[in-house]
């Protein structure tokens, strides 16, 4: 079975499609429509970043001297440990290796569960330090949420709001309407978000990253489709502005929750 099969779970309105490589969800398709934007020309070979879905950033965001971009946990197999359609859920584990560690030398523990439901998705990352001494990381559930086009999104909750522009370098204030393509913007704060007609949860983050590179730095991205930047914005729950520390035996929850409007308020 290639690292990149698919493993598909229905529940309710609900359909995930998730696979061991990354523990990485591919889509969801609630009510009969995509969720989340899969890039045409994603690599579904099993030894590259998948572009799109849900990748997981893990035990580090962004760049790191000497290692992978956005860290080992999106390229690496992980364990199915639980495929239980009763409960919508989909349940994968990783544990440090041999190969994990010549990369970042440190034991720990990670379990990702995705559960759907009739009224949303649940993404939960959970982290744990099975070391000695305590470790620090950073990470993220790089969400890709399809729309019809970026360039028209509004974000109400951003008017005026402060944060970090990576592309500047600089801190800066959102202004009200359309939000500015390119961005790569670190949202301190932030743990709600209505895009469309989806409402976005975020837990155990210390910001919200809101990234779109626009027609010019997608041109770069080979794995993007000319002209499919459009269709995608990607909303994060991430540890992205100060590391989180564990103790050993320590754990650390990282979530989003996705509903409809309509149904907020609901678990």
């Amino acid at each position: 079975m290639s690292p990149t099969s698919p493993i598909t779970l229905r529940a309710g309105d609900s359909e995930i499609i998730a696979c061991r490589f990354g523990a990485h969800l591919l889509s969801w398709r609630h009510r009969g429509q995509e969720q989340l934007w899969l890039s045409s020309n994603a690599d579904l070979g099993g030894q590259h970043p998948i572009r799109g879905g849900v990748p997981l950033c893990f035990p580090w965001f962004g760049g790191a001297k000497g290692g992978p971009s956005h860290g080992f946990a999106r390229t690496s197999l992980w364990e199915l440990t639980s495929n239980d359609a009763s409960s919508g859920r989909l349940q994968f584990e990783l544990s440090d290796s041999p190969q994990t560690r010549a990369l970042w030398p440190h034991r720990f523990h990670a379990r990702m569960e995705i559960q759907c439901d009739t009224q949303g998705l649940q993404l939960e990352l959970t982290i744990e330090n099975r070391d000695n001494r305590p470790w620090s990381f950073t990470g993220a559930l790089h969400s890709y949420f399809a729309c019809e086009d970026v360039t028209q999104v509004l974000l109400p909750e951003l008017t005026s709001r402060p944060f970090h522009d990576k592309l500047s370098g600089q801190e800066a204030h959102f202004d009200a309407g359309a939000l500015p393509i390119p961005i790569d913007a670190v949202v301190p704060g932030l743990d709600r978000v209505q895009l469309d007609n989806r409402i976005i949860r975020n837990q155990g983050n210390d910001a919200t990253v809101i990234w779109n590179p626009g027609q010019q730095g997608a041109a770069a991205m080979p794995d993007i489709t000319p002209g499919h930047w459009r269709h995608f914005l990607c909303i994060e729950s991430a540890v992205a502005r100060s590391p989180v520390t564990l103790a050993p035996g320590q754990r650390h929850r990282l979530a989003q929750r996705v509903l409809p409007a309509s149904h907020e308020g609901g678990h």
